[in-house]
């Protein structure tokens, strides 16, 4: 594969507390909410690239849960890309909030203007604009990853 047809390669991470809240980055370029996450650097595996990034991102040192979704999206440039989406519980989030203004002073310093993260309900991500979010079916996959853990059995039951 040449460097022109390379697949740019990604890790989104679905970064949840345990109140089932989820947290996203606005974009205002975008004037979009999204996933924390980025590129893979080279040689990186998904997984090792997930750490990297919620770490560098917001100074959080959690356990990766599972692969939740991948996309073969193709950007502007018509060039094909690979995209995976990571489960992330957060287990602390007065840690995670201090991280989080920690991490949006270092982001301020390097690229001249401040990253604002918030910590989203999923009845407030349903009654949001549909464009408030990208992807789009942000709300949908949160909900999916919240029901099915409600829906996992706490007690023995017998067939």
């Amino acid at each position: 594969m040449t460097l022109d047809t390379q697949l740019t390669r990604q890790v989104q991470l679905l970064v949840v507390d345990p109140q089932g809240r989820l947290l996203l980055k606005r974009d205002e370029s975008l004037a979009r909410w999204l996933l924390l996450g980025g590129e893979l650097a080279h040689d990186e595996d998904y997984p090792a690239a997930a750490i990297r990034l919620l770490f560098a991102e917001v100074g959080l040192t959690c356990p990766l849960g599972p692969l939740l979704r991948q996309r073969e999206p193709i950007d502007a440039a018509g060039q094909p890309g690979e995209e995976r989406f990571f489960l992330v519980r957060c287990p602390d989030v007065q840690h995670d909030a201090q991280a989080c203004a920690q991490a949006e002073l270092l982001l301020a310093d390097s690229r001249g203007t401040t990253p604002c993260y918030e910590w989203w309900p999923l009845a407030e991500m349903q009654q949001a604009d549909d464009d408030a979010f990208s992807p789009s079916w942000l709300p949908e996959l949160l909900a999916s990853v919240l029901f099915s853990e409600r829906m996992m059995p706490t007690s023995t039951a017998r067939f």
